[in-house]
């Protein structure tokens, strides 16, 4: 009786005492929910992992805020997470929170509605991830460092394969009630009251036997592929799928997982990534004149108003001036005078053979309209 009464002090001392612990290396929640950069949103997701580790589950809720240039994102988010063993020990719960920075660069254009085709992209950020359960309590602290390409053969699909690597300080804290045996010599019972009580080194003792603290660092590494379908300008549905271990590098216990998530673009697309006749459009026209002063062409544009107004001379190009033409004196009027007959044209040579000729006519006097 005594015996069992020590252990269930100790028992009850060793859960109070306990401290939080880190998770297995590979646990932590997904940091990275949509590759698209275009405009700031929300996504909701769920994925489920299963392998030889045990069933993992996770739902999440990100918020992501986009910079004005459309190639950096800001993804926070909160995680649910458990994890079943499959070693027997009890389903373990627990929360994750992620703040991570994404860096989306396009290398061969975009669509109209700004999907980049080719792009190459960055992220960097922590993912702690705690876990719970009556047997096991673990904690993991990473730095997450992942790589991808997105790729959109039709601005409606676009495919990202992506790796991670994630540099963690991990804790894990197991407690197995069965280790825990006290020295009876260290029990001391009052007569008088009953009362039991255990010395602080056969505590510290018992607490040794029955609780197991394995911390280190590790470097759990992640692929993945993320499939999402541009459902318009407002929306996509993505399918992940992910391939990791539960140790460091690729060793340890496989975890193949698959998922989906909805993402709501609850702002603009970010006109910097639009074409320019697209991004005008949302554009008012004092915004659009106010830039177009400060251009170095601004000082040289005519409005057709103005172009109408010009000179042809201004319009046409440079040529040497008609002169009017210029028209004869008027001779002064004169008194009519009596019609003379005009001199006789001049005759041709006689030809060589004898011919008769006119009679000579005598030459009509000088007038006055004709003085010569």
């Amino acid at each position: 009786m005594r015996t069992r009464l020590v252990s269930g002090v100790a028992a009850v001392l060793v859960l109070c005492a306990a401290p939080a612990a880190q998770a297995l290396p590979g646990t932590h929640a997904p940091a990275i929910s949509t590759y698209d950069t275009r405009a700031s949103s929300v996504v909701l997701a769920y994925r489920h992992g299963s392998g030889s580790g045990g069933p993992f589950n996770t739902f999440s809720y990100n918020a992501n805020f986009t910079s004005t240039t459309g190639k950096l994102s800001a993804q926070f988010g909160i995680h649910y997470v458990n994890y079943a063993p499959s070693e027997g020990d009890s389903t373990a719960h627990g929360v994750g929170a992620s703040g991570v920075g994404l860096f989306v660069f396009p290398v061969a254009g975009r669509y109209d509605d700004g999907v980049p085709k080719a792009a190459l992209s960055f992220d960097v950020g922590v993912v702690p991830t705690a876990y719970i359960s009556g047997q096991r309590n673990f904690l993991t602290l990473p730095l997450v460092l992942g790589f991808g390409v997105p790729l959109s053969p039709a601005r409606q699909l676009t495919f990202t394969p992506w790796i991670e690597v994630a540099p963690s300080v991990n804790l894990d804290t197991v407690f197995r009630s069965a280790d825990i045996k006290p020295d009876p010599n260290s029990v001391t019972i009052d007569p008088k009251t009953g009362t039991v009580s255990l010395s602080q080194s056969a505590i510290e003792a018992a607490v040794k036997k029955g609780v197991t603290v394995d911390a280190g660092v590790s470097v759990p590494m992640r692929v993945g592929l993320e499939t999402a379908i541009h459902l318009g300008e407002s929306a996509d549905f993505n399918i992940y799928t992910s391939l990791h271990t539960l140790g460091g590098g690729f060793s340890g216990s496989s975890v193949f997982t698959l998922g989906a998530g909805l993402v709501f673009r609850w702002d603009d697309i970010v006109p910097a990534v639009l074409p320019v006749e697209r991004r005008l459009d949302r554009e008012g026209c004092d915004a659009i004149e106010g830039r177009f002063r400060t251009c170095p062409n601004s000082r040289q544009w005519l409005s057709p108003e103005q172009k109408s107004r010009l000179a042809p001379s201004d319009s046409a190009p440079a040529t040497a001036p008609i002169p009017p033409a210029v028209r004869a004196p008027t001779a002064p009027a004169v008194s009519p005078s009596p019609a003379v007959p005009a001199a006789p044209a001049a005759k041709p040579a006689p030809a060589p053979t004898p011919a008769p000729t006119a009679p000579a006519t005598a030459p009509a006097p000088p007038s006055a309209a004709f003085p010569g």
